[in-house]
C-alpha cells in the first residue's frame, strides 16, 4: 500500500510527533545526527541525548547496523527519542555491476529499518565512479533509483539524495543543492526528495531561488556552519562558530513554508576536540538562537 504524501503539510503526516518533541514556539522539528557524536556508540548516544535536550535523533546506518535494528527500536523507545531519518545509504559503485546489487540489497534493508522505527526519509548516496564521466555516472544512476522509488512509497519513507563535497568523489557524483534538484526532478514522485545541507549549498548561485521555488523537493535540511579558510570536506563548527548566513537561509526556508525536520550534523576536528558533552547542548542553543 502506498505510505504518506511527503511534501503534505506537518500536521498531516503519518509520523507526527507530540508537543514535546517540538524544539520551539514556532513548532520546528529539530533532530540531533549521530554523526554529531560520532565516536559514540548507539547506545551511549540514546543514553545521552534526552538529558542534554534533544527529542529526535538522525539514525547513522553505521550505527544503526551495529546494533540491530531490534535492539536499536527497543532503546528508542526506553530513550523517548522521536526518530527524524537515517543517513546515509547507497554508496552504490557505479563502475561495478555486482557491487551495485549489493548496494541495492544494503540499501532496502536500511529502507525497511527507516519504516520500522518511524523515520520519515532516508539519505542516499545515488553513486559513484570516478573513471566515469559525470553523464556516465548519472545515467548508470537513473536505473537504482527508478527501482527504489516505489519501495520507498510502498514504505512510506522518502529518499533523500545527499549531495557531497567536490573532495567526497568517493561518495558520490552530485555534489550541489542545484545538480541534485535537477536530477531528483527527473523522477515523476514526491518520494524522492534532496537534502539541503548548509555546508555544501550556502555559497551556491540560486541558492534563495531554489529555496522559493522547489521547497517541495527538500525533504530535510541539515543544519552546520562552515569557517571560512578550512581546507578540508569534514571539518565543521556549531552554529554561529562560523561564516554561513545560517539566519537569512533558515528564515528563507520557514518564509516559503518549510515544516520540516531540521537535523543538526557536526563533524570534524574542531567537534572532537571540544568534546560531545559541550557540543550537543551548545549546538541545540545555538540553533534555538538563529530565530531570536
Amino acid at each position: 500500500m502506498i505510505g504518506r504524501d511527503p511534501t503534505i503539510p506537518i500536521d498531516s503526516l503519518q509520523h507526527t510527533v507530540s508537543d514535546r518533541h517540538l524544539s520551539s514556539i514556532k513548532m520546528r522539528r529539530v533532530s540531533l545526527s549521530q554523526i554529531t557524536t560520532l565516536g559514540w556508540p548507539f547506545e551511549r548516544d540514546v543514553a545521552f541525548y534526552p538529558g542534554a535536550g534533544v527529542r529526535a535523533i538522525g539514525l547513522s546506518v553505521q550505527k544503526l547496523d551495529a546494533v540491530g535494528v531490534d535492539r536499536a527500536r527497543a532503546l528508542l523507545d526506553a530513550s523517548g527519542l522521536t526518530v527524524s531519518c537515517l543517513t546515509s545509504s547507497g554508496w552504490f559503485p557505479l563502475d561495478d555491476d555486482a557491487g551495485i546489487e549489493t548496494a541495492l540489497a544494503r540499501t532496502r534493508r536500511h529502507l525497511a529499518a527507516a519504516a520500522t522505527l518511524g523515520a520519515e526519509s532516508l539519505f542516499i548516496l545515488p553513486g559513484h565512479a570516478p573513471s566515469l564521466s559525470w553523464e556516465e555516472q548519472a545515467e548508470r544512476a537513473r536505473p537504482i533509483l527508478r527501482a527504489l522509488v516505489p519501495e520507498a512509497a510502498s514504505a512510506g519513507v522518502r529518499l533523500a539524495i545527499e549531495p557531497v563535497s567536490q573532495l567526497r568523489v568517493d561518495l558520490g557524483f552530485l555534489h550541489t543543492f542545484h545538480d541534485a534538484l535537477d536530477f531528483a526532478d527527473e523522477f515523476d514522485s514526491p518520494w524522492l526528495g534532496v537534502v539541503l545541507e548548509v555546508n555544501n549549498a550556502w555559497i551556491e548561485p540560486g541558492l534563495y531561488r531554489n529555496i522559493a521555488e522547489r521547497l517541495r523537493r527538500i525533504a530535510i535540511v541539515q543544519v552546520n556552519d562552515f569557517k571560512v579558510g578550512t581546507l578540508a570536506a569534514s571539518d565543521r563548527v556549531v552554529m554561529g562558530d562560523g561564516d554561513i548566513p545560517l539566519r537569512r537561509i533558515c528564515r528563507a526556508l520557514e518564509a516559503a513554508g518549510y515544516a520540516g525536520w531540521w537535523d543538526i550534523e557536526l563533524l570534524g576536528p574542531r567537534i572532537e576536540a571540544e568534546g560531545y558533552e559541550s557540543v550537543v547542548p551548545r549546538a541545540l542553543a545555538a540553533f534555538e538562537a538563529l530565530w531570536t
